[in-house]
C-alpha cells in the first residue's frame, strides 16, 4: 500500500510536501483510526448542548444551530455560546475518521438496534412477526400511463406500500430477518406481487423498493413529479448547471412568508427573527398536509433499504438534503445555486446593485430564500421518516458526501484505480485480450 501511495505522489510533482513527510501523515492516520475503531462506540456524538435550554441551541429551545431543517443554518451560530465538548470535537474531526471506521461503527449500532424476530417452526417459512405486503404492479403500471393523477397517487406502488404499512411502527421496519433459500438478504417484511405468480426469495422484496423510487422520480406530462412528492429541481427543468438531474421536494403550491429589509417599519432583528422560523411559517394547505406525510414515507421507505443493503436511487441535492441531515454546514449560497443557478445570478446581482447604492440590504439573506425555505421545512419530513428506522444522530460522524454514497450508492467508477488493483488469474497485463478489455 505504501508503495502505491508513493508511485501516486510522484506523479503530483512538487506541490506537496516531501512523500516521506506525506507518508508520515498517513501513518498518523492509519494510528489514529485504529484507536478510533474501537473508541467510537463510547464516545458521544450529540453534543449536550442540544439538550440544554441554557446554552442548548437556536433561541435556547434545545436544538443546535445545525440541526437539519428545525433552525437557521449557519448565521445563528455566531449569537449563541458554542461549548467545547467531546462531541463538537468528534464532529470536526469526521474527515480524519476513514469511511472503513465509521460504516463499522454505523453497522454495529445498526444490528443492535434490529428488531428481535423469533423464529418458526419451519426453517424454510417466515415468522409471523413478517408481516405480509400485497402489491399489484400491474395495475401500478397502467395508472402510471395514464393521464389521472389521482389514479397514480392511489394506485402506484409507492402508494400501495404507504396504505398498506400506515399504521406501522419505527420497530416494524427495524427488523432484519434472514430467511433460509433467501440469499442473504435481510427483510422487514414479505411481499406478495397480486397476478404474477411468483415468491418472494428476496428478488420480489429488492423490486419494490427499486418501482417505488422510480415512480417517485417520474414526471407528468406537466414536467411535475407524477406522484406530487419530487420534482425536478429548476436547474433539471432549463438544463443548466451541473446537478441537471437532481430533484427538490414537492411545493404543491405552498408559499413561504420570509421578509426583506425594504420595509422600514421593521427592525434588522424582527427580520430575522421572522425569517429564521420562516419554515414554520407555510401556507399551509391540505396538499402541503399530504406531500410532508409522502416525504416521511419516502424516508422511512429508504431508511428500510438502507438498513438491509439495498441501494436507492433518490437524486437529492446535497447542499439541502444530504448535507443538512449530517449537519456538515452547507453554505446557503451554494446550495441555492446548485438546485436554481439563475434564481443564484439574480440574488447575486441585486447584492451588488444594493452594494452600489449604499442600501441598507446589502448583505443578502441566503438561507432565509423562499426555495430554501420549504425545501428546509419539508427536509424535517423526510430527516423524522429515516429516524423511525436508522440512527441519524450518529450521521454527524459522516459527510453528506458519505451517506449519499452509503444510501444511494456510488455510480463512479476509478478506472485507473480499479486497473492498479487487479489481479490476472490465467491471463498477463500486457496479453492482447486484457489490452482490448482495458480500452
Amino acid at each position: 500500500a505504501e508503495k502505491s501511495a508513493a508511485t501516486v505522489l510522484k506523479q503530483l510533482g512538487d506541490s506537496l510536501p516531501p512523500i516521506k513527510a506525506m507518508l508520515v501523515r498517513v501513518s498518523m492516520l492509519r494510528a489514529l483510526n485504529r484507536r478510533a475503531h474501537f473508541a467510537l462506540p463510547w464516545l458521544p456524538v450529540t453534543p449536550a448542548q442540544e439538550n440544554s435550554s441554557i446554552l442548548g441551541g437556536l433561541a435556547g429551545f434545545g436544538a443546535s444551530p445545525e440541526r437539519a431543517g428545525r433552525s437557521k443554518p449557519l448565521t445563528a451560530m455566531s449569537q449563541w455560546i458554542q461549548c467545547p465538548t467531546v462531541a463538537t470535537r468528534m464532529r470536526k474531526c469526521r474527515r480524519l475518521f476513514f469511511g472503513s471506521v465509521k460504516r463499522a461503527h454505523l453497522d454495529s449500532l445498526l444490528l443492535a438496534t434490529t428488531s428481535p424476530t423469533p423464529l418458526s417452526h419451519d426453517e424454510y417459512e417466515l415468522p409471523r412477526e413478517v408481516r405480509t405486503v400485497r402489491v399489484n404492479r400491474l395495475k401500478a403500471r397502467r395508472a402510471m400511463d395514464t393521464k389521472s393523477a389521482t389514479s397514480k397517487k392511489k394506485f402506484s406502488v409507492f402508494s400501495q406500500l404507504q396504505h398498506e404499512m400506515r399504521g406501522w411502527s419505527g420497530a416494524a421496519l427495524r427488523r432484519g430477518h434472514v430467511a433460509k433459500g433467501h440469499g442473504g438478504q435481510k427483510r422487514a417484511f414479505k411481499v406478495k406481487l397480486v397476478g404474477e405468480g411468483v415468491n418472494d426469495y428476496s428478488g420480489p422484496y429488492r423490486e419494490v423498493f427499486t418501482d417505488a423510487m422510480g415512480e417517485v422520480v417520474e414526471l407528468d406530462d406537466t414536467g411535475h413529479g407524477a406522484l406530487g412528492v419530487l420534482d425536478p429541481s429548476p436547474n433539471h427543468v432549463a438544463d443548466i448547471g451541473e446537478g441537471r438531474e437532481l430533484f427538490v421536494f414537492a411545493s404543491c403550491g405552498a408559499k413561504s412568508t420570509v421578509m426583506t429589509g425594504s420595509s422600514t417599519s421593521v427592525s434588522t432583528e424582527e427580520i430575522g427573527i421572522r425569517n429564521c422560523f420562516a419554515h414554520f411559517l407555510l401556507d399551509r394547505h391540505e396538499n402541503i398536509r399530504e406531500t410532508e406525510e409522502s416525504v416521511q414515507f419516502l424516508g422511512r421507505l429508504a431508511g428500510t433499504a438502507c438498513r438491509h443493503g439495498i441501494p436507492v436511487d433518490l437524486y437529492l441535492p446535497l447542499g439541502t438534503v444530504w448535507k443538512p441531515l449530517t449537519e456538515d454546514g452547507a453554505d446557503s449560497a451554494q446550495a441555492l445555486t446548485e438546485i436554481d443557478m439563475l434564481a443564484s445570478k439574480q440574488l447575486k446581482e441585486k447584492e451588488k446593485s444594493a452594494a452600489r447604492n449604499a442600501s441598507r440590504s446589502v448583505c443578502i439573506e441566503w438561507e432565509s430564500q423562499s426555495d430554501l425555505v420549504l425545501q428546509r421545512h419539508l427536509l424535517n419530513s423526510l430527516a423524522d421518516g429515516l429516524s423511525n428506522v436508522l440512527p441519524m444522530e450518529i450521521m454527524a460522524l459522516f459527510t453528506g458526501e458519505e451517506l449519499r454514497d452509503f444510501m444511494c450508492g456510488n455510480p463512479e467508477v476509478d478506472v485507473d484505480l480499479l486497473r492498479r488493483v487487479v489481479e490476472y488469474e490465467g491471463y498477463e497485463e500486457d496479453d492482447a485480450v486484457i489490452s482490448y478489455f482495458w480500452e
